[in-house]
C-alpha cells in the first residue's frame, strides 16, 4: 500500500489539469470594461480569461462599429463610426464551462495632443527647470508664447528634443516665444527644458498660449502670429541633413537643409513684443 502514495501524490499535483473541471480554479474573464477606440485610428483589443479548462472559445454579440470585426477573441480594425455599442461576452472552456459579461465599446473623437508646462508647485527661490512635454497624442510641432514675469530664463542652455526650433526673449515684455518642429511625430516625451531665474521668491504660474500642429501638420487652432507660416519650419524639420536639389527647407539654396537654413528663416521670424502694460 504504501507504494501507492508517489502515484496518489502526483495525481493531486495534476489536478488543476482535471478536464472534468474538479480541482481547478474557478473560470472567469478578466475583461470587465473595454478601452476606449477613436474614429479613424486603429483598435485592437484581445479578450482573456483565466482558470477553468483550457482552450478557451470565446464568442461576442452585439453590434460593433463599422470598421471593427471580432475573430479569435479578439476585436481589431479601424472604427468609422462613433457612439456606444452594447455587447454580450461570453467564454466558454474545456470542461463546458461559461462566464458572461455586458460591456459597452466607446467610440469617440481622438483628443488633441497637449502642450504641458512642467513646473514647480511650490514657491521657489532659486533657479529651477521648466520643462514642456508633448502629451496624450501625436504632434509634429507647436507654437508657444508665454510672459516670464519676475522670471530670466537662460537661452544658452536650452535643451530641445529637435534641433529645428525658433525661440525670442523679449526683456522689456518678459514674453518667450518657441516654436519648434519635429522630424516625426511626438507623443508622451520630453520637448524642451529651460532654466529659469526668479527675481524673487515666488510660486510659478505660468499661462501660456499654445498651438500644436497634428502628426499631419495641421495646426489645431489659430497659428500665432509670426512672419513666415509654421509650415516652412516643419519643411526644414523633415528635410534636416538631407543634401539634394530643389529640397523644401534649402532656403539659403547650398544643396542641403541645416543649420545656415534655419539661420535665414529667423530673420525677421517673430514680430516686434508689445511692451508690458
Amino acid at each position: 500500500m504504501r507504494k501507492l502514495w508517489p502515484l496518489l501524490l502526483l495525481l493531486a499535483a495534476c489536478g488543476t489539469q482535471d478536464p472534468t473541471g474538479v480541482g481547478v480554479e474557478p473560470l472567469r474573464l478578466t475583461a470587465t470594461s473595454l478601452p476606449p477606440a477613436y474614429l479613424g485610428e486603429n483598435y485592437a483589443y484581445a479578450f482573456s480569461a483565466e482558470g477553468g479548462v483550457r482552450p478557451y472559445s470565446f464568442t461576442l454579440e452585439g453590434r460593433l462599429p463599422q470598421g471593427l470585426t471580432f475573430q479569435g477573441g479578439r476585436v481589431s480594425g479601424v472604427p468609422k463610426e462613433k457612439g456606444q455599442f452594447p455587447l454580450i461576452l461570453t467564454v466558454e472552456d474545456g470542461a463546458k464551462n461559461s462566464r458572461t459579461a455586458r460591456l459597452t465599446l466607446t467610440v469617440s473623437d481622438p483628443p488633441p495632443p497637449r502642450l504641458t508646462l512642467v513646473q514647480p508647485p511650490t514657491q521657489v527661490e532659486g533657479p529651477f527647470l521648466l520643462l514642456g512635454r508633448v502629451e496624450v497624442r501625436e504632434a509634429l510641432g507647436f507654437q508657444l508664447e508665454v510672459v516670464l514675469k519676475d522670471l530670466s530664463p537662460d537661452l544658452s542652455g536650452f535643451k530641445g528634443a529637435s534641433p529645428v526650433y525658433l525661440l525670442d526673449y523679449d526683456p522689456e515684455s518678459g514674453l518667450l516665444r518657441l516654436d519648434m518642429a519635429f522630424s516625426k511625430p511626438l507623443k508622451d516625451q520630453e520637448a524642451f527644458r529651460l532654466l529659469l531665474a526668479p527675481s524673487k521668491p515666488l510660486t510659478p504660474r505660468l499661462s501660456p498660449k499654445v498651438v500644436l500642429y497634428d502628426k499631419e501638420g495641421k495646426p489645431l487652432g489659430q497659428p500665432l502670429a509670426r512672419s513666415r507660416p509654421f509650415a516652412d519650419l516643419l519643411a526644414l524639420a523633415q528635410n534636416w541633413g538631407k543634401e539634394g536639389k530643389e529640397l523644401k527647407g534649402d532656403l539659403d539654396g547650398d544643396g542641403k537643409v541645416g543649420e545656415g537654413d534655419l539661420r535665414r528663416l529667423a530673420e525677421g521670424y517673430f514680430p516686434r513684443a508689445a511692451p508690458l502694460p
